[in-house]
């Protein structure tokens, strides 16, 4: 008499793809091999709220990578002998920058002014900011920069009229340059009273009203008259 004993073994993943960092629209596969008796089924999850489900397999191929599939990948080695071995690799996505937003709080003479630069990109962009032609240097001319991952802030302390014109923010990684501009202009001035034309227009009625009792005062005399 023949006894067959059939060992189990609980899945173990021997293998798996160490973190990466790829440019976006690259083609990727990940492995993970896994180990067990009976034969662990082996399936794949990104961790984000918007992952598809992938097919189960040792291999997983993502065609023409984005910046959405960046992120955590588990691998899941399962059979029916214990709990599943669950391992992750990270891939990190490359891509150039975009500015996101490009807005200034209001400003006025004597004041202080501010505009803020959002960019998204990975690795994270290095700034600069121009007027015009010329290259802002944080400390001089009343500026001051401060430069974050994803964010650049100007400040214009003590605003004068040298300061009102036309600013750009650079964002750039090894990927790639953009840059988005905005007039820093001065407040307007009709809702601070009547000056300038509004002072111009007031005296052209003024006028016309005086020309016109002018009118009618002679209009009126001449029918007295007659």
């Amino acid at each position: 008499m023949q006894v067959h004993l059939t060992v189990q073994v609980s899945p173990k993943i021997s293998r798996i793809s160490t973190d990466i960092i790829v440019n976006e629209g690259s083609n990727v596969t990940l492995a993970c091999l896994a180990t067990g008796k009976p034969e662990p089924s082996i399936s794949w999850r990104h961790i984000s709220p918007s992952a598809k489900p992938f097919e189960n397999g040792q291999y997983l191929d993502i065609y023409g990578i984005t910046r959405d599939q960046a992120g955590e990948y588990e691998c899941s080695a399962e059979n029916d002998v214990s709990v599943p071995d669950v391992k992750k690799v990270k891939v990190t996505v490359n891509f150039a920058p975009t500015i996101q937003e490009l807005k200034s709080s209001g400003v006025m003479l004597g004041g202080n002014g501010l505009i803020r630069c959002e960019s998204a990109g990975v690795p994270p962009p290095i700034f600069e900011w121009y007027k015009g032609e010329r290259k802002l240097i944080n400390g001089k001319h009343g500026i001051t920069i401060k430069n974050y991952s994803t964010r650049s802030l100007l400040t214009v302390t003590n605003v004068t009229e040298e300061h009102f014109g036309n600013y750009t923010c650079v964002a750039a990684n090894k990927l790639g340059v953009t840059n988005a501009s905005l007039p820093l202009n001065p407040p307007s001035t009709a809702q601070y009273g009547i000056t300038g034309g509004a002072e111009v227009l007031f005296s052209c009625w003024y006028l016309v009203l005086t020309l016109s009792s002018f009118t009618s005062i002679f209009y009126l005399k001449n029918i007295i008259l007659q």
